[in-house]
Formats: C-alpha cells, structure tokens, sequence
C-alpha cells in the first residue's frame, strides 16, 4: 500500500512540473528553413550548343573573323556541318590575305590550322588535283588536328558539291559567216569539256547570228527557254550589246572584248563576266613579264596595219608604266620596204657604215672596219605573222643580233607543226596556250574545227569556258584565286573579265616547247 502511494504521489509531482514548463500548447514542430529561389546557373555546354546552333542559321557571308574563330572553338569533336560552315564563311577573304594571316601567326595554332585547311581546299579543287594526296598530306603537317585524313576527303567532296556547273547553259555563237569557222572550234571545246563533266546540266546552243540584234534577239529566247547562265557571243559588237544591258537577269560570259563604241562600262554589273583570247592583252602580259624579268630597254618591229597598231599602244603603254624604256620603233610593210632595208636603219647600221665612209675620206686610206648595231636596248619586241617572222629573224642573225632575245606574239605560232619552215624562228619566245604545249601533234583531237591545229587556242577557249563556269562566283569573292585553264593561268579582275597569264614557249629545232625564264630573276604574275 505504502508503495503505491509514493508511485501515484511521484506520477503527479512530474505532471504538475510538465505543465508549469508548457503552459501554451504543445512546442511546434521545427521546419526546415526555405531559401529564396535562386536562378539556375547556365549549363556551359548546352550554352554552346544554343549558340553554335544559332550561327549555323546565319548567311556564311555575314559571318565576322570572330565569330568564325568561336564556332571553331565551340565545334569541339569533328562536325561536318560545322567544318563546312567555317570554310563557307572564309570564302570572303582572299588568298593573299589567308597567306599573310597565316605567316603572320596572329591567332592561335588551332585556328591558323582552319585558315590553312579553307587555302588548300580552293587550290585543290579548283586545280582539278587529287583529293587523296592532298588528304594524306594534310594529315602529315597537321596531327591532332580535329579534322583528320579521311574528315579531309569527305568535307572536300562536300564542299565541291557547292559549286555546280548551271543548271541551264546557253551558248550563243555564230553559225554562218566570218566569225563561223572560229566558233566551231570553240563548240567542239565546250562539248568536249561538257562530255567529261555534265554534272546535272542541260547545253543547248543559239545562233547569234552576224549582228548585234541578232544576239540579242537570241539572248532573250535563252531567256524564255529558262537559261540559268549564258556563254557568248563571239562577235564585238554582240558582246557590247549584252554588256550594255542594265539587269542581265542571268549571269553573262562573253567570249570577246566589246567594241570601242560600247565600253566595258559592265564592270559594275555582278552579272557579267568576260573571258577572251585578247591580242592587247596578251602584249600587256609580255610586257609585264619582261619587266618583272628586268628587261628594262626595247625595240619594237610591229606590222603596220591597225592589228600592229593596236599590239604597240597596249605594249607600249604598260611598258612604260611599269618604268621600261622604248629605244626605237619600227612599223614595216612588205609592200612598200625591204625587211633588209629596214632593219639596217632600224640597228643603226647605216650611220655605222657612213661614218667609216666619213672617216676614209678624212683620212684618205681605206680601212678595215666592221658596221656595227646599236647597243641601247635588251631585246626585241616583234608583232608579226610567221611569214614574216621567218624572214625577220635571220635579218637580225645577220645584222650581229641574234645574240638578242626576240619576243613575239603568238600570232608568230600558226597552230601547225611546221618543223622545216619553222626553224627560221629558232630562238623567238612567245606566249602560247597551255593546251597547245601539253597536246602534240600527235595527241591532238581528228576534229575539223580545229584545223590540224590551227584553231588549237580556240579549242581551248571552249573547253575552259565550260570549265570555269562552276567557280566563277568563288574567283568573284576571292580576286587572287587562279585557275589553271588550258588557254593560260586565269583569275577574275575588279571589272568581271577572267584575265589571262598564258605559258611561254620558245622556238627550237623548228617546234614550239616549254621556255622557263632565267631562274637568276624572280617571275611574278604581271
């Protein structure tokens, strides 16, 4: 009884103290404190994945140098469509300044590396050259890179995807009269070249008749026909005419200079473009080189006639601009001189020959004395057709300066392999088309048109006018690119017209071979 009491007395001493340290309910449970909501911190790599993403949605053109070094850095692992994107957008910059930003090493080894990769392409595709080697090559020099030998040949084969030839090509030439024969051989060119790259291209032919109105009428029917690229006309005044239109709607390439009495004011049209086998620039091509060879001192021999008056302003004119000095000209004519006759003037040999004339008469005794030519000059500048060449070079071998190099246009090389005639013009050097010096005679096409070679240059001419047409809007972008065509190296001036640096041949056992200029001098490209 005792211990139940003192049980009962304890239970309620320690109710009375639980409710005198409680008087207000129970304690609340305690909750964990909750923190304002902060903002989620950016993932970095989706982040760069938003951006890359957004710039692969921009014009390749519209691009800046430091975008494209970001998308380079944000590609991370090899992304063809990426890889593709950066050289698309490089394509606004040109050769020579992807050379000077690539010796210059102004940004970092990663990214010269994609500068060097957007140089090679263009030359390896415009060049026509294996992709093979050029991938195992790439692989040598640039290990680790995230593009590796087999990324090469694949974005390569991508990327030349994007230059098509048209899809619609009209060629506008003349059928009938003088210019007919020519524009045969240049079809037979363009068909050749078509056969051997059709691509998904349609060729359809126009004639464009003998008269400005005729071409013209012949344009506007490719036009209706759905031509997406016109090539032609041949004669002058028909490629003035298409030249003079305010919106060609459909890129041009003309086949000839327009007249004087339509300028080449088509050097703002993005339409047009010309590509030609012009004798004035052809003389402004040897002048140039020359030049850069210092050849400093010339004499010209040009036919008299408006042809021969034509070659000597254009010669003459960038000969003197680039600080040559002309020593004499001379303007002959079968008809009416003597070559003999003229060139004894022409090397001063008559003043040579009158003043041991002079001299004998004050002396009074004969005297034993050699005529000699003048020594002002470091060579010879010839605008003469093989006939008359074959007759003015060995005048000069017999008036003492055969030892003088003789440079001509090419006009001096008929097309035909003459070796018996021909050997009167050992020596001559003179520009030449590519075609012509890598196909004998014996490789030559058995085609009509090009009359046993005759017509060779023309062949040619049609063959790159085909040829070209996939990157002219490449060479636009980029006017230090060349492409090797076979009438002659070619790149896109300023004004639109593809100029031509044409191969050198000489003269030697009576046929035309490859002439390498004195490896002493530097060559560059006039």
């Amino acid at each position: 009884m005792t211990l139940r009491f003192h049980s009962l007395l304890l239970s309620t001493i320690l109710l009375v103290l639980l409710n005198a340290c409680g008087t207000t309910g129970p304690a609340p449970v305690d909750k964990p404190a909750v923190e304002p909501e902060q903002p989620t911190a950016p993932d970095p790599v989706k982040s760069q994945v938003f951006d890359l993403q957004q710039q692969m949605q921009r014009d390749p053109s519209e691009r800046s140098l430091e975008e494209i070094i970001a998308m380079s850095r944000q590609m991370g692992g090899y992304r063809e469509d990426v890889a593709l994107e950066i050289l698309r957008s490089l394509e606004s910059v040109p050769s020579t300044q992807l050379t000077a930003m690539i010796d210059g090493q102004a940004y970092d080894p990663e990214f010269t590396e994609w500068l060097e990769l957007a140089l090679q392409a263009r030359n390896v595709l415009i060049g026509q050259n294996t992709v093979t080697a050029a991938a195992r090559k790439w692989a040598d020099y640039h290990y680790g890179h995230v593009v590796t030998q087999a990324h090469f040949s694949e974005l390569l084969s991508r990327y030349r995807k994007l230059f098509p030839v048209p899809a619609r090509v009209a060629v506008l030439l003349p059928t009938e009269g003088g210019l007919a024969p020519a524009a045969r051989a240049i079809r037979d060119g363009i068909m050749s070249a078509y056969l051997e790259q059709p691509d998904l291209a349609t060729l359809r032919f126009y004639a464009s008749g003998d008269s400005s109105e005729s071409a013209m009428a012949a344009y506007l029917q490719a036009r209706e026909d759905g031509a997406t690229q016109i090539v032609g006309p041949l004669r002058s005044d028909s490629a003035g005419a298409l030249a003079s239109l305010d919106n060609p709607g459909v890129p041009i390439l003309l086949l000839n200079e327009p007249t004087e009495n339509n300028p080449a004011d088509f050097v703002q049209k993005t339409f047009v473009n010309s590509l030609t086998l012009s004798q004035t620039e052809e003389a402004m091509a040897i002048a140039g080189s020359l030049l850069s060879h210092g050849q400093k001192r010339a004499i010209l021999i040009v036919a008299d006639s408006a042809w021969g008056a034509r070659i000597e302003t254009a010669f003459a004119t960038r000969f003197v601009q680039g600080e040559g000095r002309i020593s004499d000209i001379t303007r002959f004519n079968p008809a009416v001189e003597e070559f003999n006759d003229m060139l004894t003037r022409l090397l001063k040999i008559d003043e040579s020959k009158q003043r041991k004339t002079d001299l004998q008469s004050r002396l009074g005794i004969p005297l034993n004395f050699e005529p000699s030519r003048r020594d002002d000059f470091d060579f010879i500048f010839m605008a003469a057709s093989p006939e008359e060449g074959r007759e003015l070079k060995p005048l000069l071998r017999f008036h003492d300066a055969g030892d003088v190099t003789v440079y001509a246009m090419g006009r001096i090389f008929n097309g035909k392999m003459q070796r018996a005639s021909d050997q009167d013009l050992n020596d001559i050097v003179f520009p030449v088309t590519t075609w012509q010096l890598q196909t004998a005679a014996t490789d030559m096409p058995a085609l009509e048109s090009i009359r046993d070679g005759s017509y060779a240059n023309l062949y040619a001419l049609g063959q790159d006018a085909w040829r070209v047409l996939p990157w002219l809007p490449l060479m636009q972008n980029d006017p230090d690119l060349w492409f090797p065509g076979g009438i002659g190296e070619l790149r896109m001036r300023a004004d639109g017209h593809l100029a031509r640096q044409p191969a050198w041949a000489q003269f030697s056992a009576g046929q035309p071979v490859p002439y390498q200029w004195p490896e002493a001098e530097q060559t560059t490209r006039p």
